[in-house]
C-alpha cells in the first residue's frame, strides 16, 4: 500500500508539473509574439549589424537602408517559419487525436460484431481487431485481452473443470464437440500470431487453461508463457510452435502434431522458464524434432506418452521417470543424462538414440528396438530387456546389474567394459558376435564356445 500511495503521489505531482509547464510555455510564447518579435524587427538590425550601418545616411538612398530592410525581411520570414512549425505540430497533434478516435470507433464496431448471434459476423469482428492491430500496434494488448476473453467465453470447458466464477464446473457434458467452432479458431489464430504477439505487453499472458480445444490449428503460433493447464488439445496442430515458459501441466495432447515445437526458455529472458509438461497426456503426440533441455514430463502410467512420436527430439536431462512410453518412437532422440527410471518402454523404438548416462533402472524395455543406440555409461540395473533388439548398440561401461536379457539380440553390440556379471537369461549365443574386451564383466562360469570376439 505504501508503494501504491507513493506511485499515486508521484503521478499527481507529474500531472501538476505538466500543467504548469504548459501554461508557462503558452504565456512565454504569447509574450514573445506580442512584444519580442515587434521589438526585434524594429531594433534587431541596429544590434546585429551595427558595424555596417551608417546612421547619418539612413534617409538617403544607400546600402545601410537596404541592409536594414533585408535583415528585417529575414527576421519576419524566420518568425513566419517558426509559426508554420508550431502550426505543423498542432496539425500532427490533431491528426493523432483524430486517428485515435478513428481507431476507437473501429474497435467499438469490432466489439459489437463479436457479440453477434451470427458466426460469420463474429469472424468479421475478429478479423477487424486483427486489422486494427496491424494499423495501430499500440492497441495489440487491448485486442489480445478482448480476444482472450472471447475464446474463454465461446470455447467450452473440459468436463469437471472449475471454470466458473464461483469455482464450480461450468460444463458437465461428456459429449463435447471434437472440432472447434470456426470463430474460435479464427480468434485463436489472431491471438497467437507472432506478428501480433510482438506488440503485446510482456505481462499479458494467454490464459486458456481447462478449455476444450480439440483439433486447434496453432502451427507457428507464439504461445510464450501461455497458461494451458488442463487444456484439451487432442489432435491439435502445433507445428513449429513456440512454447517457452508455457504451462502445459495436465494438458491433453493426445495425437497432437508438435513437429519442431520450441519448448526451451528464451536465453535473453532468464526469468522465462522452460515449458512445464508435468503430468500431460501425450499419447500418440508427435514431438518430432522438438527441443527441450531438462524437461520434466511426469505423471502416472495411465496418463503417459504411449505411441508418442519423439523422433530426433532433444530431451537432454529429461525427467521421464515412470512415464508410459509404450510403442513410442524415440529414434535418433537425444536422451543424454535423462531419468527413465521405472519407465515403460515396451515395443518402443530407440534406434540410433543417444542414451549416454541415461538412468533406465527398473525400466521395462521388453521388445524395445535399440538398434545402434548409444548406451555408453547407461544405468540398466533391474531393467527388463526381454526380447529387446540391441544389435549394433554401444553398451560400453553399461551397468546391467540383475537386468533381464532373455531373448535379447546383441548382434554386433559393443560390450567393452560393460558389467554383465549378474544379468538374467544371458546365453553364449547372444554374445557370440558381440564385441567384448578384457574389461567386460561376464557372469561367473560363463563359457563362450568358439570364444567371444575381442576389440
Amino acid at each position: 500500500m505504501i508503494a501504491l500511495h507513493q506511485r499515486r503521489t508521484k503521478a499527481r505531482r507529474m500531472r501538476r508539473l505538466r500543467r504548469i509547464g504548459t501554461w508557462v510555455l503558452a504565456l512565454g510564447g504569447a509574450l514573445v509574439l506580442a512584444v519580442g518579435l515587434p521589438w526585434l524587427v524594429w531594433r534587431g538590425p541596429y544590434l546585429l549589424d551595427k558595424g555596417y550601418i551608417d546612421t547619418t545616411t539612413l534617409g538617403q538612398a544607400g546600402g545601410s537602408a537596404a541592409l536594414i530592410t533585408g535583415l528585417r525581411t529575414a527576421l519576419v520570414a524566420c518568425a513566419a517559419a517558426i509559426g508554420a512549425g508550431v502550426a505543423l505540430v498542432y496539425t500532427i497533434r490533431n491528426y493523432r487525436l483524430t486517428r485515435r478516435g478513428q481507431v476507437t470507433d473501429r474497435f467499438t464496431k469490432a466489439l459489437e460484431r463479436l457479440g453477434s448471434d451470427h458466426r460469420y459476423v463474429r469472424i468479421g469482428g475478429v478479423l477487424a481487431l486483427e486489422q486494427i492491430v496491424q494499423d495501430a500496434p499500440e492497441q495489440a494488448t487491448h485486442a489480445a485481452q478482448v480476444l482472450g476473453h472471447f475464446v474463454r467465453d465461446r470455447a467450452p470447458a473440459r468436463p469437471g473443470s472449475p471454470n466458473g466464477s464461483d469455482g464450480t464446473s461450468t460444463t458437465t457434458d461428456t459429449s463435447l464437440p471434437m472440432l472447434l467452432e470456426a470463430d474460435i479458431q479464427v480468434a485463436l489464430t489472431a491471438l497467437t500470431r507472432p506478428q501480433s504477439r510482438t506488440h503485446v505487453d510482456d505481462f499479458e499472458r494467454l490464459y486458456l487453461g481447462t478449455l476444450h480445444l480439440p483439433g486447434a490449428l496453432l502451427d507457428g503460433a507464439d504461445l510464450t508463457g501461455a497458461k494451458l493447464v488442463g487444456t484439451n488439445l487432442t489432435d491439435a496442430r502445433l507445428f513449429t510452435a513456440n512454447l517457452p515458459g508455457a504451462d502445459l501441466s495436465q494438458a491433453n495432447l493426445t495425437r497432437a502434431y508438435m513437429y519442431g515445437v520450441n519448448l526451451t526458455s528464451d536465453p535473453t529472458n532468464p526469468e522465462l522458464f522452460t515449458a512445464n509438461l508435468t503430468g500431460p497426456n501425450l499419447s500418440q503426440a508427435d514431438l518430432t524434432r522438438a527441443y527441450r533441455s531438462g524437461v520434466k514430463i511426469t505423471g502416472d502410467l495411465a496418463r503417459g506418452m504411449a505411441q508418442a512420436k519423439l523422433v530426433g527430439t532433444n530431451l537432454t536431462g529429461a525427467d521421464l521417470s515412470q512415464a508410459d512410453l509404450t510403442g513410442a518412437n524415440l529414434s535418433q532422440a537425444n536422451l543424454t543424462g535423462a531419468n527413465l527410471r521405472q519407465a515403460n518402454l515396451s515395443s518402443a523404438n530407440l534406434g540410433d538414440a543417444i542414451l549416454t548416462r541415461v538412468n533406465l533402472g527398473d525400466a521395462i524395455l521388453t521388445r524395445a528396438k535399440l538398434v545402434g543406440a548409444d548406451l555408453t555409461d547407461a544405468h540398466l540395473a533391474d531393467a527388463n530387456l526381454t526380447g529387446a533388439d540391441l544389435s549394433q548398440a554401444d553398451l560400453t561401461r553399461a551397468y546391467l546389474l540383475v537386468a533381464n536379457l532373455t531373448g535379447a539380440s546383441l548382434f554386433g553390440a559393443n560390450l567393452c567394459g560393460a558389467n554383465l556379471g549378474t544379468v538374467e537369461g544371458l546365453t553364449t549365443e547372444q554374445v557370440r558376435y558381440a564385441a567384448v574386451s578384457a574389461e567386460t564383466v561376464l557372469p561367473p562360469g560363463f563359457r563362450m564356445d568358439g570364444g567371444p570376439s575381442t576389440t
